[in-house]
Parts: C-alpha cells; sequence; structure tokens
C-alpha cells in the first residue's frame, strides 16, 4: 500500500510521490537513531564544556588548528606547486627511508637466521655426541664394573659362577678354615 505524498516546487505546482509503509518505518529508525547521535553529541559538547580547563583548551586548540591551516591554505594560494614539490619531496623521503629500514631489517633477520641455525645445529650435534658418549662410557663403565668383580672373587677365592655367588656373600663364613678357632676364608 502505498500512499501519496505531495511536494510543492517553485511554480506552486504539486509532484506526488508514493512512499511504501517499509520504507517509512526504516526511515524513521534511521532518522531517530541519527537525531539521537546528534542530540548526544550535542549534549556531552556542552556539558564538557561547562570545565573551564576543557575550554581553555579547546579554545587554545582550535586556534592552533585555525592558524596551521590558514597557513597552508596561504602557501597553496601563493605557491600550489611548491608545495605540491614540497609533499612530493617528503613522500620521495619518507619512501626511501622506510626502504632502507625495511632493507636493514631483511639483513638483521638473515644474519640471526643464519647465526641462530647455525648454533642451534652445533647444539643438536653436540647433544647427540655428548649422549653416545655418555652410551659408551655407561657401558664402559659396566665392563669395569664385570672386571672388578671377577677381581674380587679372585681375590676372595671364589671361583664359582654368578648365579651360585648371588647366593653367597663374598665374605662366606660357612666354610671351614684351616687356621683353628676361626671360621671362613
Amino acid at each position: 500500500m502505498t500512499q501519496p505524498v505531495s511536494y510543492g516546487n517553485q511554480s506552486n505546482q504539486r509532484t506526488e510521490l508514493h512512499v511504501t509503509p517499509t520504507n517509512t518505518a526504516q526511515n524513521e529508525s534511521s532518522s531517530k537513531l541519527l537525531k539521537g547521535m546528534v542530540v548526544g553529541a550535542v549534549v556531552g559538547g556542552a556539558l564538557a564544556m561547562l570545565d573551564k580547563t576543557t575550554r581553555k583548551k579547546v579554545q587554545s586548540t582550535t586556534s592552533t588548528m585555525k592558524d596551521s591551516t590558514m597557513d597552508v591554505v596561504n602557501q597553496v594560494k601563493e605557491n600550489p606547486s611548491g608545495v605540491m614539490n614540497d609533499w612530493q619531496d617528503r613522500i620521495k623521503t619518507a619512501s626511501s627511508v622506510l626502504k632502507e629500514a625495511i632493507n636493514d631489517a631483511q639483513t638483521l633477520y638473515e644474519k640471526v637466521n643464519e647465526d641462530v641455525v647455525d648454533q642451534v645445529n652445533q647444539v643438536k650435534e653436540d647433544s647427540s655426541e655428548i649422549i653416545s658418549t655418555t652410551k659408551e662410557a655407561a657401558s664402559e663403565l659396566k665392563g669395569i664394573g664385570e672386571k672388578v668383580k671377577e677381581a674380587s672373587e679372585e681375590v676372595t677365592g671364589d671361583s664359582t659362577t654368578s648365579e651360585t655367588n648371588n647366593n653367597q656373600s663374598i665374605h662366606p663364613t660357612n666354610r671351614s678354615s684351616d687356621i683353628p678357632g676361626q671360621v671362613g676364608s
């Protein structure tokens, strides 16, 4: 359903515009939102201006912005090509500085990457060597322990197998001795 809305133009003729109800509801909703935002901003600004310090700061900032804007406008009026060339030079300078910074960052990344990767690889190699050396030392220590055990058996005169030795102590007391009054060897 549409409702005719008439508007007058300069020749006092009426023109009708057909508006659908859904469009008006959406327009009214967005219109209310916009009005609410504007009213809120105005009220907030007015409340902020109650403070004397804020008023002075706003006045100072506004004055500074006005002066700098007027300076730029005057410079553009007096020498538009000079201002354009100045801005182009500034952009070129900033661009070259940025390129240098990127190159420096890339060089630093490559240097750190090479050094760190080399050091990490060295640590991996060293730790692998340490692990293998430790394993070798453990097996050699086990061999030394077996030799010490064998030497102990030779000293004590016990040449029985290690299985029998597990059931006996190093100094057995259940054997007879050649020396009277002494038990064991």
